[in-house]
C-alpha cells in the first residue's frame, strides 16, 4: 500500500503503556502506543501546525513489532477531519489477550510516500502483568457516533479467502460441509452473519469508547457471530479452504463491501488460529492467535483490498477470522443505536506455494 501524499513524515518519540479492556467477563490486556509524527505530538489544542483540516502527511500504514518481531502487526489508520481527529492519527491500542506475557518490548515504523519503511522508532520495554495495567482511555475523549452507510444494501464478508458465508450462502459452494450448512442455517443473508438484534440491544456491543465482542460467544459458535440462524457456519468438517502462500512478504486480503461502515468508531481486526488448534473441534476464542495480525482503524470508502506483511508463519490447516464493527446498528428502546460487528471464518491452507 502506498500513501498517496507527497511527503509523508516518518513516526518518532515512541510512548507505550500497559492498558487493558473490558469485554464482559474478559479482560483483554494490551499496550497503549502513542508517538510523535510530524508537528503532531499529542496536545488536545490547538490543532498541529500540520494537520491541514485531517489532509495532512501523516502515515496511515504502521508495522507494530513486539519483542524483536516475534509478534508483528499491520495498523491501518485513517482518523476524521473534526478536532481532536489529530490523535487517533498517532495512538494505536495492540491487543495482547486474556493471558499476556509478563513483559513486552515495542516499536514501530511506518510506510513512506515511496513505497519504503521508515527507520523504527525508539524500542520501549512494557509490563503487562494485571497490577501494572491500568484501564484503557480513548484518545478521542468524548462520544463518538457513526457514519451512514452508503447505498441501499448493507455490509459484507470477507472475499479473498472467501469466508464460509460466502462460499456456503452466496455462491452456493457444493461441498458436502456447505450443503449441510445451508440445510440447518435459516438465513441466507450472507453478507449479514451479525449476533441476534436482540442480544446486541439487551448489552450493546459498542460502550462509546471501543467495540466489544467476545463477550457475545459461549464457544463453538464464532463463525456464527453466535447467531442461530448461521449456526450452519459453525459446523465442524472438511470446508473448502483457499491456499495461502506460508511465507508470503505480503498478503492482500479483500472485503466483499455490499455497504461501507466509515466512522471513526468502525474498525476491521484479522486474526489467526494457534498452531495448536485442532480443527477436528468448534472454534473457539482460545484457539486464535491474542494479537490480530492487521487492523484498520476508520476505514477509507475506496479501499476493499488490505494489505499485511505481518502474517505469521503458519503450515497446514488453519482459520482467520475478521471482525468488522463500531458504533451503528440495532435501535434500543431509548433510541440508541447500540453498535454492531459482522464476523468472517475463512479456512485457509498455508503451503509453500502461491496463494490460490
Amino acid at each position: 500500500m502506498t500513501e498517496t501524499l507527497p511527503e509523508v513524515v516518518a513516526p518518532h518519540t515512541l510512548r507505550a503503556t500497559a492498558a487493558h479492556r473490558t469485554d464482559g467477563d474478559v479482560t483483554l490486556y494490551g499496550v497503549q502506543l502513542s508517538w510523535t509524527v510530524g508537528d503532531n505530538d499529542g496536545a488536545d489544542w490547538p490543532p498541529p501546525a500540520d494537520w491541514n483540516d485531517g489532509d495532512a502527511p501523516y502515515p496511515h500504514y504502521y508495522e507494530v513489532w513486539l519483542n524483536d518481531g516475534q509478534i508483528r502487526q499491520t495498523a491501518v489508520l485513517y482518523w476524521p477531519a473534526w478536532a481532536p481527529g489529530w490523535q487517533l492519527a498517532r495512538t494505536h491500542w495492540v491487543c495482547l489477550g486474556a493471558h499476556p506475557y509478563p513483559q513486552y518490548r515495542v516499536k514501530v515504523r511506518a510506510r513512506l510516500s515511496d513505497g519504503s519503511w521508515s527507520a523504527f522508532t525508539n524500542e520501549v520495554a512494557v509490563a503487562v502483568r494485571s497490577g501494572d495495567s491500568r484501564p484503557y482511555v480513548d484518545p478521542i475523549r468524548g462520544p463518538r457516533t457513526a457514519a451512514p452507510p452508503r447505498g441501499n444494501t448493507r455490509h459484507g464478508s470477507a472475499g479473498s479467502p472467501p469466508s464460509r458465508a460466502v462460499r456456503a450462502i452466496r455462491d452456493n459452494d457444493p461441498a458436502e460441509v456447505c450443503e449441510r450448512a445451508r440445510q440447518l442455517n435459516t438465513s441466507r443473508t450472507w453478507q449479514e452473519v451479525v449476533p441476534p438484534a436482540e442480544a446486541m440491544k439487551a448489552d450493546p456491543p459498542w460502550n462509546g469508547s471501543y467495540l466489544e465482542y467476545r463477550k457475545f460467544f459461549r464457544g463453538g459458535d464464532i463463525a456464527s457471530a453466535a447467531n442461530p440462524a448461521f449456526a450452519g457456519l459453525d459446523l465442524v468438517g472438511d470446508w473448502p479452504a483457499a491456499t495461502l502462500p506460508s511465507s508470503a512478504g505480503e498478503y492482500a486480503f479483500s472485503y466483499a463491501f455490499t455497504a461501507h461502515h466509515i466512522g471513526e468508531t468502525w474498525t476491521h481486526q484479522w486474526f489467526v488460529t494457534r498452531d495448536d488448534w485442532d480443527p477436528s473441534t468448534p472454534l473457539t476464542w482460545e484457539d486464535f492467535e491474542p494479537t490480530p495480525f492487521m487492523t484498520e482503524i476508520h476505514g477509507d470508502p475506496g479501499v476493499t483490498r488490505h494489505t499485511t506483511g505481518a502474517l505469521p508463519p503458519k503450515v497446514g490447516r488453519h482459520v482467520i477470522v475478521n471482525i468488522w464493527g463500531g458504533h451503528g446498528g440495532p435501535i434500543d428502546d431509548n433510541g440508541r443505536m447500540t453498535g454492531e460487528f459482522f464476523v468472517s471464518c475463512c479456512d485457509v491452507e498455508f503451503t509453500d506455494g502461491a496463494a490460490v
